[in-house]
């Protein structure tokens, strides 16, 4: 899919800030790209005609070309890059040991992202001179995320509330959680849109003032006071369906989703 912005933000950097606007340079341009539907895992046995199918594993990660180059005005006065230029550009896009936030700033983006490395970087010349960049976009899956979507509960007792899982995968979202206690030791959520699977806590220390931080993709739990309080957990993880989950939470707590949602919006 080719983009009609003229920018992009990568690690927190607008490439305007190096002179720099997304195009087509000649023969150079953005690719369209396949969608990672995923590998499908099964077995064919002589003895039958159908194959025995066990699911598709999405481990398939979206790569795609991205080309930009110096701006109009850059343009407009015949002024190509120069090699403090092209150093300054390569330290910014390549050589790093983590993935960053790679944005491209059109309307029907605005709240997407990737989490990508820059895998390859390549100069573009015209008449020997240095002009522009094609570069390999490598993401860490076969999607696209959301900005981080917050929904927040005060429970005091119980409470039902909908939450919405607006992701493109067709498995389980597994959010992060803030839990602030109020002054109840126990904490329950049922999702009845997930055949009633409970995520609960009992017994906690504390109730007054602890704040428990879960990363259920993890399954790591901490919180503020240093304490482990695995033993007073269920051992069920939060996850969410897609679409809609119906949460019914049992407690005193102010209880913090934070999604950012797969989706499948291509490069």
């Amino acid at each position: 899919m080719a983009y009609w912005g003229c920018e992009f933000v990568f690690d927190g950097i607008p490439c305007s800030e190096y002179g720099m606007m997304v195009y087509h340079f000649g023969s150079e341009g953005q690719d369209d790209v396949d969608f990672q539907a995923g590998e499908i895992i099964e077995d064919r046995l002589t003895a039958r005609y159908d194959a025995l199918t066990y699911g598709v594993v999405q481990n398939g990660a979206l790569t795609y070309t991205l080309v930009f180059g110096a701006n109009m005005q850059s343009l407009d006065a015949y002024s190509h890059l120069d090699r403090y230029d092209v150093e300054a550009i390569a330290a910014w896009l390549i050589g790093h040991n983590e993935r960053k936030w790679l944005m491209i700033c059109q309307k029907d983006m605005e709240t997407i992202r990737f989490r990508c490395l820059i895998s390859r970087l390549k100069l573009i010349t015209y008449g020997d001179l240095p002009w522009a960049f094609s570069c390999t976009v490598s993401c860490d899956s076969p999607f696209a995320y959301t900005m981080p979507y917050e929904y927040e509960y005060d429970v005091n007792g119980e409470l039902r509330e909908r939450l919405f899982n607006r992701s493109s995968y067709n498995g389980y979202y597994k959010p992060k959680m803030i839990i602030t206690l109020n002054g109840d030791e126990n904490l329950s959520i049922i999702n009845e849109s997930d055949g009633n699977r409970t995520f609960s806590f009992t017994n906690l220390p504390t109730a007054n003032s602890l704040v428990i931080q879960v990363d259920n993709q993890n399954q790591i739990i901490t919180d503020n006071m240093d304490l482990n309080i695995y033993p007073n957990f269920n051992k069920k993880f939060m996850r969410l369906v897609r679409g809609d989950n119906v949460l019914k939470m049992t407690g005193k707590a102010k209880v913090k989703f934070i999604c950012e949602f797969p989706v499948n919006v291509g490069g």
